[in-house]
């Protein structure tokens, strides 16, 4: 935690005052005033500690360095000097002289004039002049960034000239009124007294919008305080002590006025906006105990005397939350417009689907959600480079119905704010391809939906008439439900090479008469724009992508979401179009909030997109940003301003409001007050009361530029207990034995009975009670027992809390999504020096290898591990309840020594033998008793019925059907039963496992039986994903661009060991190796058994084509072979059997052609009377295969 002052110091940069101080009272014999004076560009204010040296600019803290009056006249000049005495000077009037303070400034030039500045942007503000040289000013050289000192520079229109003088009474009254965002105008009324909120009757509101909000400010105002409202409608005057909502028809969309006098609360607004925004400014008045749910004695129930006068300075206030990589359900949603509204943030802007999951129901096209909600696994970057990669399924029921959408809809408009949807296209479409792959620029592909974050290739056939449908569909159904004026279509990244060869998209260039592809994009919006515009006068909003390809000859202006840069507002202007600024260098939400220097060990967020430095958006930053300077003198084209947060690594709401508080503080306030109203010192001592309030409601939140509340060391002391206790687990696996607990726990009752100060023999007993606990040896595993492993790393680059420990395929990994599985569940038996650890559902053993590597799971006797409690500081963290560290007995040293293999949970989401023991790190883990085997049977059935469900009988590896009849009459149906009669005793569980264990070593479907006899396949290369196999006039089978001809088509054969014939349509022959330049190539000719197995090699998936000795497969490299060849499993070694949808005849082998009557022609329709030879032929209508 950082302390105010070391804080400021680090964080002022572009900010403006929000009290309007102009000219600065001169000082004399009588009356002396005491000003700041702070660069308007910054906010740093002169400094002069030493006399004679150059001064400095650093944060505002009003000490006798800072604090200046000023004397003298205008026609004479002005002297400055602080309360330390010193003076300020100039060696001479030139350009580039340095400003230096003295006590005796003889010989300098110490007398200035102050002029107001031309800078527009810090209307009101001022400029200092030597005396007698106007052409030039006080400077902070470099900017607020570099800050290399204050000296004269040329008298032009420069933003590092400006300055503002603050009255050192006003500075300390900043933050006394602590509102967020500022109003426009405030005035304190009556600075000696305040208003008693018990003087209140009654909250009179106006229109029926308003009714909810008065009886739930009623309902909290009774919880908090105990003090009651009547609610009830408003009449044309406020009644004696009333909350008071009048009407003003004056008052713009979102303005209001706030008075608070002896008779009560008047807020007068011309529409229900202003009035809400009024409640909540009434809200932020009160004391931050009326946000508890219960009331806490001691709290100050008045109000102050205020008038408010306030409207927003930007219409578009707003915030972007991506709910396709990281689902958020609706009451989560609607938690985060809650604090939306609290903060009169109006527009939320809902990124519904993309490459990583649709989430949104479109009635007619039912498979978007039932397949391209659901992804494979999912990804959290831990921000250092490395992506966590977890390999359970994650999006099943992960979508809203229309009904939920309207819902949230209705929610959001009861509290001002207007949701825009975005679904964005043509690009980030693949989890719509995976649902509907005829939409795809290639059918013949499968598609799943995307892990990774990035900018995939597979995009929307736009040629294709039936996409274009597909999308006005979706457009409808937005449409329907969303009832405000944007959509927002995306457009961004999206890659065009596939519609460089696609022959719709080719076709639809030249019908349009467009240049090329690059222009299809900007035809998609102009016809999809047309569309919605027409038949729903709703204008669309679109990345700033579009801007590179737009066609300005378009009807359609769309909203460009500036988000490469500001600079892209400035483009859209330049075209005639309207921007929202959201710059990602500024306002990315996603990024960390802090950098290195102050990020706290245990960030609750471990995403960004960097480590260090880069990819940091601090509050600071964007407090100081103008969203409008790029548009000088344009500002009617900006919208507004909004921050957006991705979700590629956020796994959880909790991230999510921790992302994005209290930085949303800062984007409220530079979106409702202009910059020349800004002020970042106001703002930061406004922002340290806020905190209760996020608390109160129960946010998560970043600390970084919050102060820490100050404790006596008899406080901390009870703190700690307490969270010690909090944090405990009575006498369980990792933590003291139970009777310390107790005794913790009865010191801790003891010494709280009373006054701290009034029983320090209880607070010592109270110590001494809990440095027992933290050294007391920790209790142990059980035999017989089962337990799950749990990481406890907090660490921000590796934060794995909560995810438990797991079997897969022989190896050891971990995920991060809550799983109830039995591959979760461990067992210890005791062994020599420690424990071996069995898995429960496989029956192996926990393995350590060499230090760092993967750890596996195998028959036989296992690594003996021993468990420890982890000891060792990490930053402020010395000791954390029932974290433990489970290391290998074999050169264990309880020190760190970079040698010693324990468990570690590594970024690949396996776990290794590494040293990493330190608390919060990767390598501390908890031990927890799995006592609840309901919910052990619960998620084991949930787990056979989404085996089920996903299911594809036929398919390679997949389940048969009699192994899917046996899953649902021995294991779900039954265990049903089991749960619908009560409790689930662990041998019920024990034998329900059994059963499963039995389902899963039955036989699977193998490649050759899931591969059709029936269908031509086209055999695409995986690793040079554009080449598939074809033959040539040589006979040699070559890697080439796919295409529909008959020499890119293959059958294949099945025998009855498993093995298969692959056949070419183009020559019915079929492909053997065979030595050609010294290689082993795939020629045509004869037929050859070839075996298929699926492989992974490097890094990707496929089917290996196999030679009969098994030792090497079909292998391509165009780059160095022009032909196919055999090599012993090189990584282009992998293949997939891709349908065409072209059927093979019907098959007749050894038929007499010659028989009576039959009319027999070849494929050229030739009559032939030779039908003999092997090949196809046309018999009586029939097509028939001779082999």
């Amino acid at each position: 935690m950082k302390k105010i002052a070391m804080m400021l110091s680090c964080l002022f940069c572009g900010c403006m005052s929000l009290l309007a101080q102009g000219f600065p009272t001169i000082s004399d014999d009588e009356t002396t005033k005491w000003y700041l004076i702070q660069f308007m560009n910054g906010g740093n204010a002169f400094t002069a500690a030493s006399s004679g040296a150059e001064i400095t600019t650093s944060a505002p803290v009003a000490n006798d360095a800072q604090q200046w009056k000023i004397t003298g006249n205008d026609t004479d000049g002005y002297q400055f000097t602080n309360k330390k005495g010193y003076t300020l000077y100039v060696g001479s009037a030139s350009l580039n002289q340095k400003v230096h303070a003295a006590t005796s400034t003889a010989g300098k030039v110490s007398k200035f004039t102050i002029t107001e500045t031309p800078y527009s942007a810090y209307s009101g503000a001022f400029e200092i002049h030597p005396k007698g040289n106007s052409g030039v000013s006080f400077n902070l050289w470099g900017g607020p960034a570099e800050n290399r000192g204050v000296g004269l520079w040329n008298s032009s229109n420069d933003q590092n000239n400006p300055v503002k003088f603050v009255e050192v009474k006003a500075f300390e009254e900043l933050g006394k009124i602590s509102i967020i965002p500022y109003p426009a105008s405030l005035t304190i009324t009556n600075e000696e007294a305040r208003f008693d909120v018990n003087a209140l009757t009654a909250i009179a509101y106006t229109g029926e919008q308003m009714k909810e909000h008065a009886e739930a400010f009623a309902a909290q105002l009774k919880k908090a305080s105990g003090i009651e409202l009547a609610v009830k409608q408003a009449g044309e005057t406020a009644g004696q002590g009333e909350i008071w909502f009048g009407t003003d028809a004056t008052q713009p969309k979102e303005g209001y006025t706030l008075n608070i006098t002896d008779a009560g609360v008047e807020i007068k607004a011309s529409e229900f906006s202003g009035w809400f925004y009024g409640l909540q400014t009434l809200k932020q008045l009160m004391p931050r105990e009326f946000f508890l749910s219960e009331v806490k004695s001691g709290a100050d129930w008045t109000l102050p005397y205020v008038a408010i006068t306030d409207k927003p300075h930007l219409g578009h206030r707003g915030y972007m939350l991506d709910i396709a990589r990281h689902f958020f359900n609706k009451e989560e949603v609607m938690k985060v417009l809650d604090i939306m509204a609290l903060y009169k943030m109006n527009r939320f802007h809902w990124h519904l689907t993309d490459d990583q999951g649709w989430r949104i129901e479109i009635p007619e096209y039912p498979k978007l959600t039932e397949v391209g909600a659901i992804r494979s696994g999912s990804f959290s970057n831990p921000g250092d480079g490395q992506q966590f990669f977890d390999d359970t399924e994650y999006g099943r029921g992960m979508w809203y119905s229309k009904e939920d959408l309207k819902e949230v809809v209705a929610y959001a408009l009861a509290r001002n704010i207007e949701i825009m949807p975005e679904v964005d296209l043509p690009g980030h479409m693949v989890a719509a391809v995976s649902a509907y792959p005829e939409f795809s620029c290639d059918p013949t592909k499968k598609y799943e939906v995307r892990i990774p974050g990035g900018i995939s290739h597979d995009v929307l056939n736009i040629g294709d008439d039936r996409v274009i449908d597909f999308l006005k569909c979706i457009m409808d159904n937005l449409a329907e439900v969303f009832p405000h004026q944007y959509i927002h279509f995306g457009g961004d990244e999206c890659p065009t090479e596939q519609w460089a060869v696609n022959e719709l998209c080719l076709k639809r260039v030249e019908e349009l008469g467009l240049d090329g592809v690059h222009q299809l994009q900007s035809w998609l919006v102009e016809e999809l724009g047309t569309y919605v515009k027409e038949k729903y006068n709703r204008d669309i909003v679109v990345w700033d992508e579009l801007l590179k390809h737009w066609n300005d000859n378009n009807k359609i202006k769309p909203v460009i979401m500036a988000w490469n840069g500001i600079g892209f507002s400035g483009q859209a202007a330049d075209r005639g179009m309207k921007s929202i600024i959201v710059p990602y260098q500024v306002l990315y939400l996603d990024f960390l909030q802090a950098y290195v220097k102050d990020r706290f060990v245990d960030e609750l967020y471990n995403g960004g997109w960097g480590d260090g430095d880069n990819f940091v958006n601090p509050i600071d930053e964007i407090y100081t940003f103008d969203p409008l300077s790029n548009l000088s003198g344009r500002e009617d084209f900006a919208l507004g301003v909004q921050g957006n947060m991705w979700t590629e690594t956020t796994n959880d709401i909790d991230e999510v409001e921790y992302q994005l508080l209290p930085r949303m503080f800062a984007l409220a306030e530079i979106g409702w007050l202009p910059t020349a109203k800004k002020d970042w010192v106001g703002f930061y001592r406004r922002m340290q009361t806020h905190d209760e309030i996020l608390d109160a409601l129960d946010y998560k939140y970043g600390k970084h530029f919050i102060e820490p509340t100050e404790y006596s060391a008899e406080e901390q002391l009870v703190r700690e207990a307490a969270d010690v206790l909090k944090n405990s687990v009575r006498g369980a696996v990792g933590y003291p034995a139970a009777d310390l607990f107790d005794a913790l726990q009865d010191a801790y009752n003891t010494a709280t009975s009373d006054a701290l100060d009034a029983a320090p023999e209880k607070l010592e007993a109270l110590q001494a009670a809990l440095d027992a606990y933290k050294t007391a040896p920790v209790v142990m595993p059980q035999e017989g027992k089962t337990y799950q492993v749990v990481s406890a790393s907090t660490y921000y680059k590796r934060q794995y809390i909560g995810s438990t420990m797991y079997e897969k395929d022989g190896k050891v990994r971990f995920h991060y999504t809550p799983q109830t599985e039995p591959e979760e569940l461990w067992q210890f038996t005791a062994t020599e020096g420690g424990y071996t650890m069995t898995n429960l559902y496989s029956g192996n053993k926990l393995t350590m290898g060499n230090y760092n590597t993967a750890i596996t799971v195998a028959e036989g006797e296992g690594t003996a591990v021993r468990i420890d409690k982890a000891t060792i500081a990490t930053q402020d963290f010395k000791y954390i309840p029932g974290v433990v560290t489970i290391s290998s007995v074999d050169g264990y040293n309880a020190a760190m020594t970079g040698k010693v293999k324990r468990l570690s949970a590594e970024c690949s989401g396996e776990v290794y033998a590494k040293d990493e023991a330190a608390l919060c790190y990767n390598g501390t883990w908890t031990i927890v008793e799995v006592v609840d085997f309901t919910a052990q049977l619960e998620g084991l059935v949930k787990k056979c019925e989404i085996l089920t469900i996903k299911a594809k009988p036929g398919e390679m590896n997949q389940y048969t059907e009699e192994a899917l009849d046996f899953l649902q009459s021995q294991l779900i149906t039954p265990a049903k039963t089991t749960l619908e009669a009560g409790a689930v005793s662990e041998a019920q569980y024990l034998a329900y496992l059994a059963i499963y264990q039995q389902f899963q070593a039955m036989e699977r479907t193998s490649i050759a039986q899931s591969l059709k006899e029936d269908t031509y396949y086209y055999l695409r290369n995986v690793w040079f994903g554009k080449y598939a196999a074809a033959n040539v006039s040589s006979k040699l089978v070559v890697p080439a661009d796919k295409s529909e001809a008959d020499r890119f088509l293959w059958r294949i054969e099945k025998k009855n060991n498993g093995k298969i014939v692959i056949y070419n349509k183009a020559t019915e022959t079929a492909a053997y190796p065979t030595a050609h330049s010294g290689e082993t190539a795939v020629k045509l000719g004869q037929e050859y058994l070839w075996t298929l197995e699926e492989r992974s090699l490097d890094g990707k998936t496929g089917i290996c084509i196999i030679n009969d000795s098994g030792t090497s497969s079909w292998y391509t490299n165009p780059n160095s072979w022009q032909y196919i060849l055999l090599k012993d499993f090189w990584g282009a070694c992998t293949w997939e059997f891709q349908e065409s949808g072209v059927e093979v005849p019907t098959a007749i082998i050894g038929a007499n052609l010659d028989e009576k009557g039959a009319t027999t022609y070849d494929l050229s329709g030739r009559r032939t009377d030779n039908a003999t030879q092997p090949g196809i032929y046309i018999v009586n209508g029939t097509k028939v295969v001779v082999k």
